[in-house]
């Protein structure tokens, strides 16, 4: 009797410890998962690595607060882009008095001295940041740039009014303009009116 209980015993520890050693292995081979990512920042409270060596480091879209800003995102190389300088510049002059703001977001992905250079020969009179990818993320990823140039309208309190993908004719973007600075619904735009993007 006594020799049937202690082979019992034996038995039964040779059977606890593979299982123990088999669920050590597995406790030692699971992976953690990897923390989640932090969500993006929201767009009125943006920083930017300033490409313009006429503003100061950074640029704070939350320095703006208030304003209604037109956040551009274009590329320095592209000539199109580049040839509606003057036009994004005539907004900033004509609308700044009355509380607005242009503000270039460079989204390309070559070296920042590269596009630094290429920002200081644009003669833009507003400032321009580099689009990393937390900026791009706020305004909803890659998939959101659907084009270059494309454009958010921000109203005074910092939410999203209207996108403008492509070239949008300067008329009715000036419309839209107008109303959020006079804290207006913007214009509606019914489906047979909605514009293509313009040529130039």
């Amino acid at each position: 009797m006594i020799t049937t209980c202690f082979n019992s015993r034996i038995l039964r520890s040779r059977l606890l410890i593979p299982g123990s050693c088999l669920l050590l292995l597995a406790a030692c081979g699971r992976k953690e998962a990897p923390p989640p990512l932090p969500p993006p920042p929201p767009v009125n409270d943006l920083v930017l690595r300033n490409l313009a060596d006429e503003f100061p480091g950074e640029i704070q879209t939350a320095d703006f607060a208030g304003r209604v800003q037109l956040l551009v995102f274009f590329r320095t190389d592209d000539a199109p882009s580049r040839a509606t300088i003057p036009e994004w510049n005539a907004l900033q002059t004509d609308y700044a008095g009355r509380g607005f703001t242009v503000i270039g977001l460079a989204a390309d992905p070559r070296p920042a001295a590269a596009i630094a250079q290429e920002t200081a020969s644009l003669g833009a009179a507003f400032p321009v940041g580099l689009a990393d990818p937390p900026v791009v993320a706020a305004f909803g990823g890659p998939d959101a740039i659907r084009a270059i140039p494309t454009a958010f309208l921000l109203d005074r309190d910092g939410a999203i009014a209207r996108a403008y993908s492509g070239f949008y004719p300067w008329p009715l973007l000036r419309a839209d303009i107008d109303a959020a600075l006079d804290g207006l619904p913007l214009p509606s735009l019914a489906e047979d009116d909605d514009p293509e993007p313009a040529a130039d």
